[in-house]
């Protein structure tokens, strides 16, 4: 009884897994198929669960590169996003560890205060930023928009990186002050390369949550700066809907959050579900 109890258990966790990849990758599959088909194809009544090789076309790709600059969007959201990802990690790591392991004046009034800013919504900041950027002369620059995802994703990943730090041992940052290291000589020599996982993981959510943002870049910036997820409702016209169009711009939009996942995964999974020392 007890054996058929636990491979009922299996089967169900097999089942769960299976679900979830199947609702994972299913979306990015319909994506390309779609984006492969003729525009004519696309609207059939009975859909393409597998399209055919005859109809299969790059006419949409074509389309999409040729009339709409989408790689210098793209170009844009990396850069970005890629230096405000390290601004985040590199600021929320130094709070978290100040935090963590030092003892000063108003520590826990800053702690409650990276807990208030992490509950209150970003969308109410649009408006007082909008008019400081109007004023400072920033609006759609790229230092305006690293600097607002770069300071906006420290109070969340302060809170984030807080219980790895108080994991950490202290005997080690010990160890180091005795060896004679300086404060920043410990993190950098010590305690980064112990909590490289979690780091790489964080760094890669940062990435990910900021590419994919469309608050900020839907309002502070319209073409030097624009980044790639406006740039997608531009696809539509005014009178039509090409739907393979807007499946190839979001099929070439994800790509480099799937190549980061697929290259930083073994990273990421250790980072966020392991523990550093075991």
């Amino acid at each position: 009884m007890r054996k058929k109890f636990f491979t009922l258990v299996k089967i169900l966790k097999f089942l769960g897994v299976l679900a979830i990849v199947f609702s994972t990758l299913f979306p990015l599959y319909w994506l390309l198929n779609v984006s492969l088909l003729p525009e004519g194809e696309v609207i059939r009544t009975n859909p393409h669960l597998y399209p055919s090789p005859s109809i299969m076309t790059l006419g949409a790709y074509k389309g999409v590169l040729g009339d709409y600059p989408l790689p210098r969007y793209m170009l844009n959201s990396v850069l970005i996003v890629g230096s405000a990802s390290l601004i985040t990690v590199f600021l929320s790591f130094a709070v978290a560890y100040s935090l963590a392991k030092h003892k000063f004046r108003f520590k826990n009034l800053l702690y409650y205060t990276i807990i208030w800013f992490v509950a209150i919504p970003f969308v109410v900041y649009v408006l007082p930023i909008f008019r400081i950027a109007v004023d400072l002369k920033l609006l759609d620059t790229h230092i305006l928009m690293i600097m607002l995802y770069g300071f906006s994703g420290i109070p969340l990943f302060s809170w984030l990186a807080l219980p790895h730090l108080h994991e950490f041992p202290d005997e080690l940052i010990d160890a180091g002050r005795l060896d004679g290291c300086s404060e920043v000589g410990i993190v950098v020599r010590i305690v980064i390369p112990a909590l490289k996982n979690p780091l790489i993981a964080f760094l890669i959510l940062r990435f990910i949550w900021a590419y994919n943002d469309l608050l900020y870049a839907l309002s502070f910036t319209y073409h030097r700066a624009k980044m790639i997820t406006p740039a997608l409702l531009d696809l539509p016209g005014l009178y039509t809907i090409p739907f393979a169009r807007m499946a190839a711009g979001a099929f070439i939009a994800v790509l480099p959050i799937l190549v980061m996942v697929i290259v930083f995964q073994k990273h990421v999974v250790s980072g966020l579900t392991g523990r550093v020392f075991k």
